[in-house]
């Protein structure tokens, strides 16, 4: 068995234990497209187009260490992606909590 792990934390991924949102790639993309355009900091770099696939590939590489982690440590996590609406999401928590 490795070393413990601090409470919080996975490695170095920060985990709050027993609880996970995961964000979809299209979901990413969705949150990047909506943010305001003065929080649109990529349109700002000398190729746009390029800084935002980086930063959705960041993202992606980031979800899946959390994933990869959440299930070695058997933590539910929830998938969200940009169909699920707010209630239905609001849903899926509640019943992870048992509320």
């Amino acid at each position: 068995m490795g070393q413990p792990v601090p409470a919080g934390h996975a490695g170095d991924v920060p985990l709050v234990p027993g609880r996970g949102l995961l964000p979809a790639p299209d979901f990413r993309r969705a949150a990047f497209a909506n943010r305001a355009a003065t929080l649109q900091f990529w349109q700002r770099t000398s190729d746009p187009d390029r800084a935002l696939r980086n930063l959705l590939e960041r993202d992606r590489m980031f979800t899946a260490q959390l994933r990869e982690e959440a299930g070695r440590l058997a933590l539910p996590v929830i998938e969200v992606d940009a169909t699920v609406t707010e209630d239905a999401l609001v849903g899926r928590v509640a019943k992870a909590f048992g509320l």
